[in-house]
């Protein structure tokens, strides 16, 4: 089950939650780590204390005639305090005297186990009455024993003596994590406020850009929210496009039928004779400039849609079937190659099937029976990637002068062909509204090519 946490959606919340979450894990870690080195200090120290109280001891030892004695009182008074806290014991061996032990011990004596290794040990024991004790025992033969015997000697410190210190330690450590954690967490809040403010910034020009008193969203921003700032004004900048283009084409249409119009007006006006076919004329040009202005209208607000794109080669095998049907008089062979089957137009489909259809259809027109047709990609100086589409004719051909003509409004190569002019035309439109380019030259066949270069 996710964390109730973690699934706010507050950006802000989310990330000092997981800072909060790291600091005290951090902390916590920190402390427990510090705490063990302390205590291994505290413990090593004591043992160091412990050895220097048993080189005190053994050298102040002497044996005088079998009998063990004691030369000088060590220097820590806490052996001489009963239940000090600190304790030596001396076990001779036969033929010696018994033990003895410091005045600490009162009336009580050190019983810790015999079996270890070798003549040094260390190691912890809990006595019934003395309670937990760290010991250090040594095993010593003294210069004047007669044989080699060898002495036991205990020096011992009550846990009590460190657990104090520890306890500070531990009260202190604590206060200084907190302390710590405390400066931290501000820390982060405060980052975080820093980090964050160009979230709120950004915010604060979408507002801007809402209420129209801004175009783009403005300023400099981080470099991890800059590329996001420059695409959203890209998106901006296309919709400020997409708005001016229609309200350019409701103009164009606008103007255009005006003529016509006015023909009709003034026919009506003085009767004149043949009015039907004046009308029908008028009419049948002002659909023409209708159709012709919708279709960039549509063009036009549909352009640079974002993560739109439309498989190229299925378009143009739909094209040939149906343009094959239309010309099956003509028996036209159709030859396509492309370059791969991943090759895609970054636009809307209709306007591609505009595009492919017009071109197809004037090559069809033209053709003496045979077209080619290739699709490809290719890199530009920039290293953009563009669509590059070649179409192909053998038919008759243009002179020079025409290669750029055929693609202005109403311009036709043959004016005897059926056609109102409009197809490479719009073409030409469709194309430049998706900053691309589209150019004829002679064919290789011996007719037009037609390559369009496209998004």
């Amino acid at each position: 089950m996710r964390n109730s946490w973690f699934s706010s959606q507050s950006l802000t919340q989310r990330l000092l939650v997981g800072a909060l979450l790291w600091v005290l894990g951090s902390l916590v870690a920190a402390g427990i780590l510090l705490n063990q080195l302390f205590q291994q200090h505290v413990e090593q120290q004591l043992n160091k204390e412990l050895n220097v109280h048993m080189l005190q001891l053994i050298t102040q030892t002497s044996l005088i005639n079998h009998q063990i004695t004691l030369t000088q009182d060590l220097s820590d008074p806490r052996f001489g305090q009963p239940l000090g806290g600190m304790y030596w014991q001396i076990e001779p061996t036969a033929p010696f005297s018994e033990s003895l032990h410091s005045n600490s011990l009162w009336d009580e004596s050190l019983q810790p186990p015999l079996t270890y290794a070798g003549q040094d040990a260390w190691f912890n024991y809990t006595d019934p009455i003395l309670g937990e004790l760290y010991v250090v025992g040594r095993r010593v033969t003294l210069a004047e024993a007669d044989d080699d015997q060898p002495i036991q000697f205990w020096v011992a410190a009550q846990k009590e003596l460190i657990a104090e210190p520890l306890q500070r330690f531990v009260w202190m450590l604590v206060l200084t994590l907190a302390l710590l954690g405390t400066v931290l967490v501000l820390g982060v809040w405060w980052q975080l406020r820093l980090g964050l403010r160009p979230l709120h910034q950004l915010r604060g020009r979408l507002i801007a850009v809402h209420e129209g008193r801004s175009s783009l969203i403005e300023g400099r921003y981080p470099q991890e929210i800059q590329p996001l700032v420059s695409d959203f004004n890209r998106v901006l900048q296309s919709q400020e496009q997409v708005v001016n283009r229609a309200r350019t084409q409701a103009g164009n249409l606008a103007h255009a039928i005006k003529t016509p119009l006015a023909v009709l007006a003034n026919a009506a006006k003085n009767h004149e004779d043949g009015l039907a076919e004046l009308v029908l004329d008028q009419v049948a040009d002002a659909r023409k400039q209708v159709d012709y202005h919708l279709s960039r209208a549509r063009v036009a607000a549909s352009v640079k849609t974002v993560g739109v794109r439309t498989a190229v080669v299925p378009a143009v095998q739909s094209l040939i079937k149906v343009l094959q049907r239309s010309y099956a008089s003509k028996d036209v062979q159709v030859r396509v190659s492309q370059e791969s089957d991943e090759l895609y137009f970054k636009g809307d489909a209709q306007d591609l099937h505009e595009i492919l259809g017009n071109v197809l259809d004037n090559a069809f027109k033209w053709t003496s029976g045979q077209i080619e047709v290739r699709v490809s990609r290719k890199t530009t100086e920039t290293g953009a990637s563009i669509l590059l589409v070649v179409v192909d004719d053998d038919g008759m051909g243009l002179d020079p002068e025409q290669y750029t003509a055929i693609f202005k409004r109403g311009i036709r190569a043959d004016e005897i062909a059926p056609g109102s002019g409009l197809g490479l035309s719009i073409v030409n439109d469709l194309v430049g509204l998706y900053e691309g380019e589209v150019t004829a030259m002679r064919s290789p066949l011996g007719g037009v090519r037609i390559q369009l270069q496209l998004p």
